[in-house]
């Protein structure tokens, strides 16, 4: 820029213009002098001023012509700068868009590897789980001969027990209700193998023995249930373990007080150690045959006198009995545990015990609302201090019946106030690692022979009817 402008000031052109212009001037200047005069001397000075007012215009034309020149300079390196940024930042969006292909090939390359992983996860696990299918088939096919064999053994000892019960003259009223599932009769000689120490998911069968036992030790009803809760590891309700140790005691207590032996057929019957061996096993046959008869005879002195408060006493005793008929019957065969305990009801209408055991038999035969009314019964006739056990069943029972029909708070509110009871016999309540090597030693070392002949002599034991 300032090149262009030293060289149009210094042209040949530039100064010959002025001189002339200046010889004009001086050639003008001089004639005017000539003749001066005022008028002239003022023209003079005004085309002095007008002189010097053109050189000033002249001056202001190229200053702006510079000027333009100038921002005409500066536009174009400010659009050069700019292209150069732009051609940058072009650049720089390339280089990202290439690192960000990088980087999404990297992240795709990684998903992909994460995929096969994954794939090689699922076959390893999907081998583990065939292999554990397969092991499982086999354990089956294995507990399914096993089963078979038991069957076996089951079948040939229940042709025995037919057999023994037809050769003694013994038949039963309900045998039509007892099903064929009755435990396998075992010799004497395998009596110390069925009792060996087994902890875990041991039905109420399985542990006749151990409440036998242990009713001959006269160890408390609570220990017991609390024993037998335990080893039952919950397949059975706290009042199915209470009824059973109860009724247990009270079919003990008929025999050792000598009721089976006054009966008029009594030879023909099974005697009481054979009975109570085959308790012991989980075989309710025998102890079922004995009731049975004792009950006949029972209603059969009522029906011959007349009706009054001694009448009445043989129905109330004989109610009491069949409840304990059905409860040793509902271990093998509901159907006949809730005819039992409808007669029961039938002899003696106020027998709160016999209406809160049916109740549970018609919740196990899958009559719902028939239970509930019977266990609402059971609330309305019941003692609340009298009969606290049956009260707390029931509520147990109405509690689940309800919560099925969607009144949780009412059912909650009746599950409180069984578990209250419950809690506090400490039926529920987790044995300690000595109670634990007290009742293993028990049933190691126990001999059924012995426990029969010490149940025989204990003539303290005494009826609980509830």
């Amino acid at each position: 820029m300032w090149d262009f402008i030293g060289t149009f000031f210094c042209s040949d052109g530039f100064f010959t213009s002025v001189v002339t212009h200046i010889d004009v001037l001086a050639g003008i200047v001089d004639k005017y002098m000539s003749g001066m005069s005022n008028v002239r001397i003022v023209s003079i000075l005004l085309m002095l001023l007008a002189f010097i007012l053109f050189l000033f215009l002249v001056i202001v034309i190229y200053v702006k012509s510079i000027i333009a020149f100038l921002k005409l300079d500066n536009s174009t390196t400010s659009q050069s700068e700019k292209k150069i940024i732009i051609q940058k930042k072009e650049d720089t969006i390339e280089n990202n868009d290439e690192n960000i292909e990088q980087k999404t090939s990297e992240y795709e390359q990684k998903i992909h590897n994460e995929l096969i992983l994954k794939e090689l996860t699922e076959q390893q696990e999907a081998e583990r789980k065939k292999q554990k299918q397969q092991e499982i088939l086999k354990a089956k096919e294995k507990e399914e001969e096993k089963k078979k064999e038991e069957q076996k053994i089951k079948q040939k000892a229940e042709q025995k027990k037919i057999a023994q019960i037809q050769d003694s003259g013994i038949e039963l009223d309900w045998k039509k209700g007892i099903t064929d599932e009755l435990d396998n009769t075992l010799d004497s000689n395998m009596v110390d193998e069925i009792l060996s120490y087994k902890q875990n998911n041991k039905s109420l069968q399985d542990l006749m023995s151990l409440i036998i036992d242990m009713i001959a030790r006269k160890v408390d009803v609570l220990k017991i249930a609390q024993t037998i809760s335990y080893r039952n590891q919950g397949q059975s309700s706290e009042e199915d373990i209470l009824q059973t140790i109860t009724e247990i005691n009270n079919f003990l207590a008929l025999a050792v007080q000598g009721k089976f032996k006054t009966l008029k057929n009594s030879a023909s019957l099974p005697d009481v150690k054979t009975t109570i061996y085959h308790l012991s096993q989980g075989d309710t046959t025998y102890a079922l045959a004995l009731m049975e008869a004792l009950m006949d005879s029972k209603i059969e002195t009522a029906n011959i006198i007349s009706n009054g408060p001694k009448k009445d006493l043989l129905f109330q005793e004989t109610s009491y009995i069949a409840c304990t008929f059905g409860t040793l019957s509902a271990l093998s065969d509901v159907r006949l545990a809730t005819s039992s305990f409808e007669l029961a009801i039938e002899l003696h209408p106020q027998n709160v015990n016999a209406w809160s055991r049916v109740g549970d038999m018609y919740s196990k035969a899958g009559s719902s609302n028939l239970a509930a009314k019977t266990y609402q019964h059971v609330l309305n006739i019941a003692d609340d201090e009298i009969n606290i056990a049956q009260v707390a069943n029931a509520n147990k029972m109405l509690s689940q019946y309800y919560y099925e029909q969607g009144n949780n708070l009412h059912a909650a509110k009746l599950y409180n106030e069984s578990k209250v009871y419950y809690d506090s016999l400490g039926i529920n309540r987790r044995l300690d690692r000595q109670e634990l090597e007290i009742i293993e030693l028990i049933e190691n070392k126990q001999d059924i022979n012995q426990t029969i002949e010490l149940l025989l002599a204990n003539h303290d034991l005494q009826l609980n009817y509830m």
